[in-house]
């Protein structure tokens, strides 16, 4: 061994003993921890016994509990779904090349399958939604909002004001200025009404003519302001509420179309099975609130038609020579307290004349009038002869003036038809101008007659009409005669307005055809 070997060795060992030493000292100085004390064991109690402690094995897993799924569907009370079939083998496809390098893309986390209770949730609003499609083949009805909603969302109404373009000239039919009858939002016509035909943007505004009763229709881009009509409706178009039209009380009624705001539904979703006028024929009494005038217009016109009708009460004739002793003994009396009846009459109607100018309506002055014309009675005389024995049997009634009987009517039922045509016009503009109790008689009312006398879009016509062609033709809009809408169709039911598709197509409404169906 060479000295430069012997050195290194020699260097090599009193390093390890000098690691060996510092790790040595280390030991001995190294931080300890305090030790634990145990808990002394608990004494055995005398007779008890103690089981020896076993080693914890580790249990074996489970095998899966397979349900099957009829069992699974009586348990949840659910269908049974047939599982999905398995994917049919892909053919597969030729060798290519290996890519030089490719990185496996990150694990797209799958969405979790809908449950099955969503499925069906999900499928009933399908078929609720179908359900509830309307059935175009029957074309749709417009039907007045009753009880009114939001006027800044109406989108279709009926009569009143049209809102014109600023820069369009009124309408005119053959250089008469026409009468507004109805404006329709195209956005909300069904996409299969008229074969899919027609705008579906804008406006369709009606207009007919005021004498001959032809009609014609614009699309409007755009909807303006309301504009006011430039004249009353003619006589083509307008007629108000029950017999107001005949006889010396049609100057009392509004000669106007209301404004009504309108929904398109489904043909076939109109009730008709209230009756239409639940007092025909009824006795009743319009002392009731929800008869009372709403306003000194409604107040005049009711002192004008009680004027009218009571007139006569005074001037009765008395007995016929041939009448009986009985008789004539009940028509003296009452000729005598009827003209005692039209003396208090024409003493209110004359306070209300001068109320009318010298204060604002208030609900209590109606109250007042009202109360006080209950307190008059007139007296009803009838006599209808025995067929046997030829003898008068005579029958008088004493009733208040505010009652309507139906075998002895005076001036009430001319009353209610004219309130009926007033308050419609005033709860067209603010539903809030009636009372309640009014409003709580009308809305049904109109309800039922909104239903019954419905116009009608895009449905085959349901009794004749000469020259029309399915194939050919569209009903554009069918309007009937409606005491809600004051609006006739001449001398017949309704008056449908005839377009031919390719017009219709061609988004040319000038040569409508008005026919009239009865």
């Amino acid at each position: 061994m060479s000295q430069v070997q012997s050195a290194a060795l020699t260097l090599a060992g009193v390093t390890a003993l000098f690691l060996l030493a510092v790790f040595a000292i280390w030991w001995l100085r190294r931080p300890r921890a305090e030790p634990v004390p145990r808990m002394p064991k608990a004494p055995r109690l005398p007779r008890e016994s103690r089981l020896p402690k076993l080693a914890r094995k580790a249990r074996d897993p489970e095998p899966p509990v397979e349900i099957a799924p009829s069992r699974l569907a009586r348990i949840s009370a659910r269908p049974v779904l047939d599982p999905p079939g398995e994917p049919a083998p892909q053919p597969a496809e030729p060798d290519a090349p290996a890519p030089v390098a490719s990185i496996a893309p990150p694990p797209i986390e799958a969405s979790p399958a809908p449950s099955l209770e969503a499925s069906l949730e999900a499928a009933a609003t399908a078929v609720e939604r179908q359900a509830s499609a309307p059935d175009v083949a029957r074309g749709v009805r417009l039907i007045p909002h009753i009880p009114p909603r939001d006027a800044i969302h109406t989108r279709s109404w009926l009569g009143g004001r049209p809102r014109l373009p600023e820069a369009a000239d009124w309408p005119r039919i053959d250089g008469a200025r026409a009468d507004f009858l109805a404006q329709i939002s195209c956005a909300d016509l069904p996409a299969g009404l008229w074969d899919g035909l027609g705008p579906r943007d804008g406006w369709l505004a009606v207009f007919g003519h005021p004498d001959t009763g032809a009609a014609t229709a614009l699309h409007l881009p755009e909807a303006g302001p309301p504009r006011e009509p430039p004249h009353a409706p003619g006589d083509a178009w307008f007629a108000p509420y029950g017999m107001l039209r005949f006889g010396d009380l049609g100057a009392l009624a509004v000669r106007a179309f209301p404004e009504w705001p309108v929904d398109l539904v489904p043909a076939d979703e109109a009730g008709l099975d209230a009756a239409a006028d639940p007092l025909a024929d009824r006795d009743y009494d319009i002392a009731d609130p929800a008869f009372h005038p709403f306003d000194w217009d409604t107040m005049i016109a009711m002192a004008a038609v009680l004027e009218r009708r009571v007139a006569q009460l005074a001037t009765d004739a008395g007995a016929p020579a041939d009448a009986s002793d009985e008789l004539a003994l009940a028509l003296a009396d009452a000729v005598e307290a009827n003209r005692e009846a039209a003396a208090g009459a024409a003493e209110i109607i004359g306070i209300i004349r001068e109320s009318a100018n010298a204060h604002p309506f208030t609900a209590s002055d109606a109250t007042a009038v009202m109360a006080a014309l209950h307190a008059i009675r007139w007296v009803h005389v009838g006599c209808d002869p025995d067929p046997e024995t030829g003898e008068d049997h005579v029958e008088t009634l004493e009733l208040p003036l505010t009652r309507h009987h139906p075998g002895a009517p005076l001036w009430v039922e001319d009353y209610r038809a004219l309130l009926f045509d007033h308050a419609k016009h005033a709860w067209c503009a603010d539903p809030d101008r009636l009372s309640a109790p009014a409003r709580a008689w009308f809305e049904p009312l109109w309800r039922t007659l909104a239903a019954r006398e419905a116009a009608m879009m895009g449905h085959i016509p349901s009794r004749y009409l000469a020259d029309f062609d399915d194939e050919r033709d569209a009903v554009l809009i069918e309007l009937p005669t409606s005491g809600l809408m004051s609006r006739r169709a001449g001398d017949a039911g309704s008056v449908a307005l005839i377009i031919r598709k390719a017009d219709l197509a061609a988004g040319d409404f000038s040569r409508l055809r008005a026919q009239r169906m009865s």
